[in-house]
């Protein structure tokens, strides 16, 4: 008798001390059950091809911590969304990026979304706010249902929708925002979030007022928002007959008042050329030259784009010719070469391209600008590549 109690408290143990245990069983019968238990339901929808799917289920999934707090709180379901009721699930709940933790109550109503795999900590933290009826996705989401359009709520409304790839129609949020509000942190960091089309108000603000978005943001953030969102106009248009991406943008430019026109012509073509659903990248090495030419023109923006350019050629281009030919278009710009991440960079395009003695030269240059023991172990790292060519 006392070896079965043993053996009775040994398989309960295990059974509170392993991840999280996924309900068997359909739709239908999954809301029953929460309804019985009063809990809410847990969903990971994934797909099979998904590797942070993957990540999650083997890392976070069954973790102790994890098993504890799921399986006390939610009734747990898994749920492949290109198979059987996933399907129509995926439809019926706008599911579009995996994996996507969904919870909803028994009647099917969202509570809160969560998208892409995390840590065991951040996974607790996301089912504590699932559990917060004042401050999960669904208060926002029946708050907008029951006619809340005041602009702040607006505001927090679409930044939690684009968070959880909720659909929204960014345009209702804008109607309510004058042209010089445009310039507020809120209202850059949703245009940047929702790419709004290059025909709208508020791209087209943002490009003609580009200059004060830089000071008050920065380059790189403004670059980035000008520039992503265009190339995916154009990328769009690829598909159209005769489509060359230079006679859109001149059409596109052409009736827009834009300082410093000629820069963002080309860096626009020059992103679009180096995108990586693109990859022509002979193309993209030839337009680098145009657009460091215009960025030189300059000054405020010159070291800025030629670290774009930079980091651009060494992230993307493998091809050895091309990384020469790329050398040969910063030998006019070394005198400006004064920073010590650039030169560094350089030195890589310089072993792609097995030009030791460009290399080598860089390294001579490099070297009195270390001051830390991080860089000093990045300069021995390519030093020692360097004298392998």
């Amino acid at each position: 008798m006392k070896q079965a109690v043993i053996f009775f408290c040994l398989v309960q143990f295990q059974a509170f001390s392993q991840g999280i245990v996924f309900f068997e069983g359909n739709i239908s019968s999954l809301k029953e059950e929460a309804r019985k238990q009063n809990k809410l339901i847990f969903i990971d929808c994934y797909t099979t091809w998904c590797g942070p799917c993957k990540w999650l289920a083997k890392n976070v999934f069954t973790n102790v911590k994890v098993g504890d707090f799921y399986n006390q709180h939610f009734i747990n379901y898994s749920l492949d969304m290109e198979k059987g009721e996933g399907k129509e699930f995926a439809k019926k709940y706008g599911i579009s990026a995996y994996p996507t933790l969904l919870f909803i109550d028994y009647k099917g109503e969202i509570q809160h979304r969560y998208v892409g795999a995390c840590d065991t900590a951040t996974f607790i933290g996301v089912g504590k706010q699932a559990l917060d009826t004042l401050n999960n996705f669904g208060f926002l989401l029946r708050s907008y249902q029951n006619g809340n359009r005041k602009p702040d709520f607006l505001a927090k409304y679409a930044l939690a929708c684009a968070s959880v790839y909720y659909p929204y129609n960014i345009q209702e949020y804008f109607t309510t925002q004058c042209d010089t509000c445009l310039f507020s942190e809120m209202n850059f960091q949703i245009m940047e979030r929702y790419q709004p089309n290059i025909q709208s108000r508020e791209y087209t603000f943002v490009l003609q007022h580009a200059d004060e978005f830089i000071r008050k943001y920065g380059f790189d953030r403004t670059y980035n928002f000008l520039c992503s969102t265009l190339i995916k106009t154009l990328y769009a248009q690829m598909n159209q007959k005769d489509f060359k991406a230079e006679k859109y943008l001149n059409e596109y430019l052409k009736s827009l008042t834009i300082k410093h026109l000629d820069f963002w012509k080309t860096a626009f073509i020059t992103e679009f050329y180096g995108y990586y659903k693109v990859k022509q990248y002979s193309t993209y090495i030839s337009q680098l030259n145009n657009y460091l030419e215009e960025a030189y023109k300059i000054p405020d923006y010159f070291e800025k784009a030629l670290h774009i350019a930079i980091e651009g050629v060494k992230n993307k281009v493998a091809d050895e010719a091309l990384n020469k030919q790329f050398i040969e278009i910063i030998h006019k710009y070394e005198k400006n070469l004064n920073n010590l991440s650039i030169i560094l960079s350089i030195i890589e395009i310089g072993i792609k391209a097995k030009d030791k003695n460009y290399s080598v030269r860089m390294l001579q240059v490099a070297k009195p600008l270390i001051t830390t023991e991080q860089q000093q172990k990045e300069y021995n790292r390519l030093e020692k590549m360097v004298n392998e060519l």
